[in-house]
């Protein structure tokens, strides 16, 4: 029994009552978000909160075509892409999304699989158990009190993930695991298994974001621990399968069918799985070193009668659509009828990823079986790191939600897609800017010499070539005197017109001085003038009592 069977199994009275309170906190909280969550949040944002909905039969169906890349966008990214919105569709509630591996067949699935052996039972229960200590230990690493349990629970649940990782289908929990490992062994001054989880962590998820809540001490961790394993020399693994058409995963991300070859890994512990529809999964851990690691598949398939149906058209013709972009078609969009019937479905979801400016954009087109039209949804910008999956997952999820309620006829392709037409964002030069080119100064001619002044001036005398011999008249051939050339006609002139003939009247002067009420003005003005100063002159100054002058006369 280990530690997490030992702490959710021992009696009260020898648990800690820190410890139990945190969980009964956990469960209640999380049995109110449940019932809030079910009653006033739309089911995508439920999702976040754990609600899990059941898919009945009754909802419409929906099949997810793999998303295309353009721009040098790479397959990791739109796996990741691919997967996030893959689950938050499923679990959206409002579609039945069909399975990738019978959107790849073709076929819809009509016969129920086997039941589960004891061994992939087991696995469930196990996984389901690390998540609960997942959600347990990070809770007591916010709360702080407790970080010895905290970072128990974390162990457990890496533990139990790493074991039973063959079902594992979501490896960011594992991920998720072993960062908040690494932030409790920080605080509790365990530095060497802090670094231990941070490099297993960046091993299997080299683009690895850490919460807001992180310390500043285990992001200088990241960058330091990363930074190592970039200077290492990378790895890869080839696995080969004895059935073909097996479905390949490093990591919990596809990388193809069987046999094919994942390289540039981080060296370390990878964990590879291989699936194939009726069959229990493969997986194995690997220790990526230098040298290439081969991985030979063994599985057992039960054959599924009830899949045994007539296919009309297949993945390969459906795929190239989404990579091409031509939904307007006609052809396009009677493959893609065809196989919604095939697929029991009524919604195709083609999708491609490019770069943008700012990082990288997701265009979704609709397809809906009953109207056969193509619409082509709002794009959804994710940042270059993708840091902000889940939000823009959502807002993606979102988009799909409001097409299937009422499809967009205003936004039906009626041609190509421009996304599919314009240039690489990341390829976009700025427009050359043609080079200056500084003349050279051209030497100045010499001087002709002065002619005499009593003689003309001649032009220079230039030798007269030899005459060439004439040819012996009887031999001489006739000369060709080719016929005149017609004149061409002279082009007829166009008067230019004048901008600005509008401002002045015809036959009106331009010139004010010419003006008849410009010299009676001035003429009226010149006498005002003349009269004023006449006045002036002729005015005697009035007498004033207050000036007086005192004569003094002498005898």
């Amino acid at each position: 029994m280990d530690f997490l069977d030992h702490f959710c199994t021992r009696p009260a009275a020898t648990a800690r009552p820190g410890a139990l309170r945190r969980l009964w906190r956990a469960s209640t909280g999380a049995a109110l978000a449940w019932a809030m969550a079910s009653l006033v949040l739309p089911p995508s944002l439920s999702w976040q909160l754990g609600v899990a909905h059941a898919q009945t039969a009754g909802k419409p169906g929906m099949a997810l075509i793999p998303v295309a890349r353009r721009d040098g966008v790479s397959p990791l990214t739109a796996a990741r892409v691919e997967e996030y919105l893959r689950a938050m569709i499923e679990a959206g509630g409002m579609v039945n999304l069909i399975a990738a591996e019978d959107v790849e067949t073709g076929r819809a699935r009509r016969a129920t699989r086997k039941s589960a052996s004891p061994a992939v039972l087991e696995a469930q229960k196990n996984l389901d158990k690390a998540d609960e200590a997942l959600i347990a230990g990070r809770d007591g690493l916010l709360a702080g009190d407790d970080l010895e349990t905290a970072y128990a629970l974390l162990s457990a649940a890496i533990t139990r993930y790493e074991k039973y990782f063959v079902e594992l289908n979501d490896f960011t929990k594992l991920v998720d695991a072993y960062a908040r490992a690494a932030d409790a062994a920080l605080r509790l001054n365990k530095q060497a298994e802090s670094k231990a989880n941070i490099t297993k962590g960046l091993t299997i998820q080299p683009t690895l974001v850490l919460d807001r809540k992180a310390s500043d001490e285990l992001r200088v961790l990241v960058k330091e621990t990363r930074e190592q394993l970039a200077s290492r020399k990378p790895g890869s693994i080839q696995v080969s399968a004895n059935i073909p058409g097996a479905k390949v995963f490093i990591d919990g991300v596809a990388i193809g069918d069987a046999p094919c070859e994942a390289k540039d890994l981080y060296p370390g512990t990878h964990f590879v799985q291989v699936r194939k529809e009726g069959a229990e999964t493969f997986g194995k851990s690997v220790a990526v070193r230098t040298e290439i690691q081969k991985v030979s598949a063994k599985l057992e398939i039960e054959e599924d009668e009830g899949s045994e149906i007539a296919i009309a058209v297949r993945f390969e013709d459906i795929k190239p659509i989404a990579e091409k972009g031509n939904y307007h078609e006609k052809v396009a969009r009677n493959f893609s009828f065809m196989f919604t019937k095939q697929l029991r479905a009524r919604y195709l979801i083609y999708s491609v990823l490019a770069k943008s400016m700012r990082g990288v954009e997701l265009h979704m087109f609709l397809f809906d079986a009953t109207v056969r039209k193509v619409a082509a949804l709002d794009p959804v910008e994710f940042a270059t790191n993708l840091s902000n999956m889940q939000m823009k997952i959502l807002e993606a999820e979102g988009l799909v939600r409001a097409a299937i309620g009422s499809f967009p006829e205003a936004k039906e392709v009626v041609a190509e897609p421009s996304v599919y037409s314009r240039a690489p964002a990341a390829s976009v030069a700025p427009t050359p800017v043609p080079p200056v080119v500084t003349p050279r100064p051209t030497p100045d001619p010499k001087p002709d010499p002065e002619p005499d002044p009593g003689t003309d001036p001649q032009p220079d005398p230039k030798p007269d070539p030899e005459p060439d011999p004439e040819p012996d008249p009887e031999t001489r051939p006739a000369p060709v005197v080719d016929p005149p050339k017609p004149k061409p006609k002279p082009k007829p002139v166009v008067p230019t017109r004048d901008p600005y003939a509008d401002l002045v009247k015809d036959g009106e002067d331009e010139s004010i001085v010419k003006k008849w009420w410009f010299w009676t003005a001035l003429g009226v003005v010149a006498a005002g003038g003349a009269t004023a100063a006449v006045l002036l002159l002729n005015q005697k100054p009035a007498a004033n009592n207050n000036f007086r002058v005192d004569v003094l006369v002498q005898p």
